[in-house]
C-alpha cells in the first residue's frame, strides 16, 4: 500500500481521555504501518506548565505532565496547535 493510499488518524484533544487515546492510537497505527501512516498528530490547546508550552514538554518528554502524569506517549504521537495541520 503507497503513503498516500494510507489511513492517517488524528486525535482531538490532549486532555485525560485524548492523551490516553493517543497513547492507544499511536502504539496500534505502528502495529499496523502497513495501513496506516505512523505519525499521529493530537491537537493541544496551548497552555503554559512550570513555564513552559504544554506542546513543547509533551513533544520532548512525550508525557502528558499535567493530564495524565506518569504515562509515556509513543513518539509518533505529535501535538499540533492547528486541526488543519492533521496531514
Amino acid at each position: 500500500m503507497s503513503a498516500k493510499d494510507k489511513l492517517s488518524v488524528c486525535v482531538v484533544g490532549s486532555g485525560n481521555w485524548g492523551s490516553a487515546i493517543a497513547k492507544i492510537v499511536g502504539a496500534n497505527v505502528m502495529k499496523h504501518n502497513n495501513k496506516f501512516n505512523t505519525r499521529v498528530p493530537m491537537y493541544v490547546y496551548e497552555e503554559i506548565i512550570n513555564n513552559q508550552k504544554l506542546t513543547s514538554i509533551i513533544n520532548e518528554l512525550h508525557e502528558n505532565i499535567k493530564y495524565l502524569p506518569g504515562h509515556k506517549l509513543p513518539e509518533n504521537v505529535v501535538c499540533i496547535l492547528k486541526i488543519t495541520f492533521t496531514r
